[in-house]
């Protein structure tokens, strides 16, 4: 064996033992967060504690703001000086985290801490999906959790004081998925790359299918536009999750 060889081994296992790390940071941080907020949905509903309840969730959104705030100035410090980044990184994000959980349930009620325990093993998912699978299925996930996310909005903020974050988000998440599409396209003309401020970034390879990546905007798009319409949200969440599963099985089978 070569010594190129060897180098390039001894800099994949470095690369995949660092992607271990994160995945691993990112899971214990995450069930953390889950059960913070699992306890206090449990205490939520109780007479006795929902005062206390609601004065630690405006707790938890001021300090997980604060927290974040510091980690972001810490990562950029420490990449300044070129010293570790991981534990900064995990500072900001678990503090993001803690923020998003209390300011959901602070204006949006127990509704809001709902989607917040409920996003977190998403996010966490969304992240093994990310060091696991192909650049296209994170997207495909992503946009699923855009879809379903919507259907569940709809469903719970129609004729409802939600019904104005049901249309920014509708609005927003329309936008995004248009947004997504027209980046595909710039990719799919360029051999998968996307030229920025000057620089060329690659995001896919020749072989992806850029069908697919369309085809999954569409659907998502049209799942959160019936569920502003008033198709029942169970049978929106069958189809994103359809799609999802058919994306799964086709990229995974990809993989091997």
């Amino acid at each position: 064996m070569d010594k190129n060889t060897k180098r390039m081994k001894a800099e994949r296992a470095k690369q995949e033992e660092a992607a271990l790390n994160r995945i691993l940071a990112w899971l214990a941080g995450g069930a953390v967060l889950e059960f913070i907020l699992l306890l206090v949905n449990r205490r939520y509903s109780y007479a006795d504690t929902w005062a206390l309840m609601r004065v630690v969730i405006k707790v938890m959104a001021v300090v997980g703001l604060v927290g974040c705030v510091a980690g972001i100035l810490w990562y950029c410090s420490a990449r300044k000086r070129g010293a570790g980044t991981v534990a900064p990184a995990v500072c900001a994000l678990f503090s993001a985290g803690l923020s998003l959980g209390g300011f959901a349930p602070w204006f949006l009620g127990y509704t809001g801490l709902r989607l917040a325990y409920i996003a977190v093993p998403v996010v966490v998912v969304l992240v093994l999906v990310y060091y696991l699978y192909q650049r296209e299925f994170f997207l495909q996930a992503c946009a699923a959790v855009l879809g379903l996310l919507g259907a569940f909005l709809a469903g719970k903020g129609r004729g409802s004081s939600l019904a104005v974050v049901v249309w920014l988000y509708v609005a927003a998440a329309v936008v995004l998925l248009a947004l997504c599409a027209w980046v595909f396209r710039k990719a799919q003309g360029n051999a998968g790359k996307v030229e920025w401020k000057g620089k060329t970034f690659r995001l896919f390879t020749r072989e992806t299918n850029f069908a697919l990546l369309y085809a999954g905007a569409a659907v998502n798009a049209a799942v959160i536009l019936a569920a502003v319409l008033g198709v029942p949200p169970i049978f929106l969440y069958g189809v994103a999750a359809a799609w999802l599963l058919v994306m799964a099985v086709y990229y995974t089978v990809k993989l091997m």
